[in-house]
């Protein structure tokens, strides 16, 4: 009977020290979940939701100007409805001027549309799209047809449509985070299988004359083609070089919404777009871009009259432009 007692002595000795260590372990979870909890440093900002409708709008609007070639009468409209829809939502906007030369055309008018919210604020996001349209059709099916201008509803429509939605959400949100959006002019004008040098004239030119000498971004994020049907958005080769942690971050944030159909961890080469000029400028910027990673090139309407209202997804264009606006609001509050 002694060792049978011994024994039950051990066990209960036992059973205490399993529940002390057992309450200790439950205190260093909870003290960890305090740490993680009290990361943010200020109170949780709740991420306003954007409208599709809204955005479906901002396209058609660009395609009823025509196309948004610099140097033509139907670009200078657009331009000027871009700074009015951007000036009625509170933004300060400034246009950089200066010339563009592609094809047969020498020294057109073309602008820099740049918006600021919260100037006084030293932490900062850039974001950004290209606003022109292309003159031409080369990869259009009907070879007659390849010598006209494309209206380019996804290219650039849909970058331009989700910077002033973004816009016109923190006119009804405030956010504790200053937002540069920059609407970049002859980016889409470039010769095929040329110097990559006739290509993001615009952002060429702001990265070598900022609007503000002292400009810092913490990081960019670029919308290009981020609305067409069947779209899906793999990880760009010059975004993971010089922007892969908030590339990375981003990419999880939009599958943890829910849109692993969309945002997908695919790897593809590195693209000549407005973000390589950004990046060199000193700004880590990302580019969300449309590139079909089955054919390993971009999607079928590029650079074809096939890129219309026709090709425009409600759905896409809403998700694409959702992601970044939770990424912002996340960044005030989060610091990603």
């Amino acid at each position: 009977m002694k060792s049978v007692s011994h024994i039950g002595n051990i066990n209960r000795l036992y059973m205490a020290f399993m529940v002390t260590l057992l309450i200790g372990l439950a205190s260093c979870r909870q003290d960890t979940a305090v740490v993680e909890d009290s990361k943010p440093t200020k109170a949780a900002v709740k991420v306003p939701a954007v409208n599709g409708d809204t955005l479906y709008s901002f396209v058609e609007k660009q395609l009823s100007f025509g196309h948004r070639i610099p140097g033509t009468a139907e670009h200078k409209a657009c331009r000027d409805w871009i700074i009015d829809k951007l000036e009625s939502y509170g933004a300060q906007t400034q246009v950089q001027e200066f010339k563009a030369s592609f094809y047969d055309v020498v020294d057109a008018d073309a602008y820099n549309i740049i918006a600021t919210f919260n100037p006084d604020k030293k932490h900062r996001v850039l974001l950004a799209a290209h606003w022109d349209s292309r003159m031409v059709a080369e990869k259009d099916p009907e070879q007659a047809k390849r010598d006209e201008a494309i209206m380019g509803a996804d290219d650039s429509g849909s970058g331009v449509a989700g910077l002033l939605e973004i816009a016109r959400v923190i006119s009804q949100n405030p956010i504790d985070l200053g937002i540069d959006l920059i609407f970049f002019d002859a980016e889409d004008n470039g010769t095929p299988n040329k110097n990559n040098k006739t290509w993001c004239l615009g952002s060429q030119y702001w990265a070598k004359n900022m609007h503000d000498p002292d400009y810092k971004a913490k990081f960019g994020i670029l919308l290009d083609m981020i609305g067409a049907k069947g779209a899906t958005f793999g990880k760009e080769g010059i975004s993971q070089r010089y922007a892969k942690r908030y590339h990375d971050k981003i990419w999880n944030l939009g599958q943890r919404m829910g849109y692993t159909d969309l945002f997908v961890d695919t790897p593809f080469g590195g693209i000549e777009d407005d973000h390589v000029y950004v990046n060199q400028a000193g700004i880590p910027m990302l580019d969300i871009i449309n590139y079909d990673l089955q054919t390993n090139k971009f999607a079928h309407y590029h650079h074809t009259h096939k890129d219309d209202i026709s090709v425009i997804d409600k759905r896409i264009l809403r998700v694409v432009t959702q992601v970044v606006t939770a990424a912002i609001y996340k960044e005030s509050t989060y610091h990603l």
